[in-house]
């Protein structure tokens, strides 16, 4: 099975600022919502192989390391973000990390729910530590951590030249943005992602929870991103950070559609 990728290619490095005449519309969240799913990302080529195509047993384990191997930093990531956040906006990120984290429960962890599907299609627990992470994917890792964190420090180091473009924007509100993009496509992600382990008859396991989760998510992300665009205007900063997810996911794509090819 031989699948397209590098995908990524054709998205502009230039991030054009039009969120706020988006956002004219009154209802804000839903303008939100339809400038993101006018980017590329929702139309990468996984979503289809995902709910078209099928999947070898080994395939399905290389696809679940590499996507937790996403999630896992994001999962920090998020944390990471709620320390930047004003007091009044933590709130909207909390139930998110909570969730992550099994709400207090260790072994509720969703990390250990994905291992368990990978696991219940037949992979081993020694093949999945051993499959490797796609450097598309280390790709993404690296893209989205200075967007969920631009303090001055981690930015300098890791994307200087990002640092310089975001020195008049506010930081929490990039972060806000960044958050509310990969809340939105990770509906899209867990329902393809669901379709797919039909094959395995997995299509009810706890782990495609997330398809309801992350729903609820979205609604709080948008509700973060609308503390920012209602209460200070920051239209460019929100939409820095959105865009900016929404460029690096198409590197996450390409990493797990690589995944679907059996090698």
């Amino acid at each position: 099975m031989t699948l397209a990728t590098n995908q990524t290619m054709s998205v502009s490095n230039t991030i054009q600022m039009q969120l706020r005449e988006y956002c004219q519309n009154p209802d804000m969240g839903l303008a939100l919502t339809n400038y993101a799913k006018e980017h590329q990302a929702y139309n990468h080529p996984l979503f289809e192989a995902l709910r078209t195509k099928q999947i070898s047993r080994a395939s399905a384990g290389r696809l679940l390391k590499n996507y937790d191997a996403h999630a896992s930093h994001l999962r920090r990531l998020l944390l990471k973000a709620a320390t930047i956040m004003p007091e009044s906006a933590v709130g909207y990120i909390l139930e998110n990390v909570r969730n992550e984290y099994g709400n207090g429960v260790d072994s509720e962890r969703h990390q250990l729910q994905l291992q368990d599907v990978a696991f219940s299609t037949g992979v081993s627990p020694q093949d999945y530590r051993n499959f490797s992470v796609e450097r598309a994917v280390k790709k993404f890792i690296k893209a989205v951590t200075p967007l969920y964190f631009p303090i001055e420090q981690h930015t300098a180091k890791h994307a200087p030249l990002f640092n310089e473009q975001t020195s008049t924007f506010s930081k929490a509100a990039i972060a806000a943005g960044a958050i509310t993009a990969t809340e939105l496509m990770a509906v899209e992600e867990f329902k393809a992602l669901q379709i797919a382990f039909r094959q395995f008859d997995l299509q009810d396991h706890i782990w495609f929870d997330h398809v309801r989760v992350e729903e609820e998510h979205s609604g709080d992300s948008i509700a973060l991103a609308l503390f920012f665009l209602n209460k200070h205007q920051s239209f460019e900063a929100v939409e820095f950070g959105l865009k900016g997810v929404l460029n690096a996911n198409m590197h996450l794509y390409d990493g797990l559609l690589a995944t679907l090819t059996d090698k």
